[in-house]
């Protein structure tokens, strides 16, 4: 009797110094230890039956839909050939090509591996059979229903109908009761599961619920507070500026304590990601020296106009734009000053161009434009404007300074390398010309 009573206190003792976590956990732990093997059979049972289910939802009914529709487009085709036949007018029978094709395409997207060598038997007899019914039926109808092979040649046309209407019924009962032998196997598991799994889960629910119930009074309005405050947080809409209730200091106190400090932390790094983010994009899309796009981007526009042009049918066009003998100005005053004349050039042509279009420098002293929805007459005279207003400006060091433009309007047969080698190819033209021009691609 002592020993039992020992044993009771040390039971009550171990009970009292656990953890509010460690007493729900009481619950499942007994439940894993006396239904774990009952779980692995279910989990068994259950994933055999799921590859049922998915089975008979992605494969069998839409086999079974696509027979019985079959079956009566082959109806149909009958009947359109005999309305041909009758009336004597060889051009109805063309009508039944597209019930013929619907049920071709029925076959062909068939994805039961299982059925495919019916599927293919099926669709070779329905091919000989349409083209027979189809030469047979003009013939009928050209010679008067009067022609030397008539009766052998609609004695192979009816055996070519029966087979084709025999496989396509047999596939149709095939699905079916392939359908119905795997729904009575999923309710035969689904019954054993059910009738086996009530005691143990009873069993398991009894001793939860007592269990559960030792700690659930002392912690209800903990656990309702917390809830409520951390609904936002739960559904994922963070807000950085709120920060959940401190309304416990035992173990679920120190739970709320350590989110805030997780928010905290959470809201410092956001901060610290979104101004490092801005400044990275600002690195990997401008151009360090003129402070206009670079190529990375200038590609990135590109790409994006390039489907609006093929979805709306928009117009853009691109300029290319080379500064004159660029090289002289590095080799007689030094790349210093040359670097200056690519910023002031770069602004020449910032202060120039409208807002809805794009300036990067495509290279070296090679700048280009991307002028959004703008046609081959409306580039070249930003280009021509452009060329005068560069010609008139007053370089530091240099001077006066000409550029040489080249266009191209961007149409349904280009991409990304083409029109850019479209505007290059007209670019080159304008320096052989002799510099200081705009040409366009045509």
């Amino acid at each position: 009797m002592k020993i039992i009573k020992h044993s009771i206190k040390r039971l009550l003792f171990f009970y009292h110094s656990l953890s509010i976590l460690k007493k729900f956990l009481l619950a499942p732990l007994f439940g894993i230890i006396f239904v774990f093997p009952f779980y692995v059979f279910i989990f068994l049972n259950t994933s055999n039956m799921k590859l049922n289910m998915n089975y008979i939802n992605s494969e069998l009914l839409p086999l079974y839909e696509i027979s019985c529709d079959n079956v009566l487009l082959l109806e149909k085709i009958v009947n359109d050939i005999n309305s041909a036949v009758s009336a004597k007018e060889p051009e109805w029978i063309n009508y039944s090509d597209k019930n013929a094709d619907k049920i071709r395409e029925n076959l062909k997207n068939n994805r039961s591996k299982k059925y495919n060598k019916d599927i293919k038997e099926t669709t070779e007899a329905f091919n000989e059979y349409y083209k027979t019914v189809g030469d047979v039926s003009k013939k009928i109808i050209e010679n008067d229903y009067r022609y030397y092979n008539i009766d052998s040649d609609t004695k192979i046309l009816v055996n070519n109908y029966n087979k084709v209407d025999t496989l396509l019924k047999n596939l149709k009962s095939k699905t079916k009761k392939d359908i119905e032998n795997n729904i009575n196997s999923l309710s035969d598991n689904t019954r054993f599961i059910l009738l086996n799994g009530n005691l143990v889960f009873f069993i398991w629910f009894l001793v939860s619920i007592v269990i559960i119930l030792l700690v659930y009074k002392d912690i209800e309005h903990k656990i309702k507070r917390i809830v409520n405050d951390s609904k936002d947080i739960a559904r994922g809409d963070v807000d950085f500026e709120k920060r959940l209730c401190i309304v416990s200091y035992d173990e679920l106190g120190q739970i709320i304590k350590s989110i805030n400090i997780f928010i905290n932390k959470l809201h410092k790094s956001h901060k610290e990601l979104s101004r490092a983010k801005e400044k990275l994009d600002s690195l990997y899309i401008i151009d360090r020296l003129t402070n206009v796009y670079n190529r990375i981007k200038i590609d990135e526009i590109i790409d994006a106009e390039l489907k609006k042009q093929k979805r709306y049918d928009f117009v853009f066009s691109v300029i290319l734009i080379d500064i004159d003998y660029f090289k002289q100005i590095n080799d007689t005053y030094g790349h210093l000053v040359g670097d200056v004349v690519l910023k002031e050039f770069a602004s020449v042509l910032k202060n120039n161009i409208r807002d809805v279009d794009f300036l990067g420098r495509w290279g070296g002293e090679e700048f280009i434009i991307l002028c959004i929805q703008t046609d081959q007459n409306g580039a070249l005279a930003l280009a021509e404007h452009l060329k005068v207003k560069i010609e008139e400006f007053d370089f530091t060091k240099v001077g006066n300074k000409t550029a040489s433009f080249g266009v191209a309007t961007c149409t349904q047969n280009d991409n990304a390398k083409s029109i850019v080698e479209n505007a290059d190819k007209a670019l080159y033209m304008a320096k052989n010309g002799g510099r200081n021009m705009v040409v366009s691609y045509n």
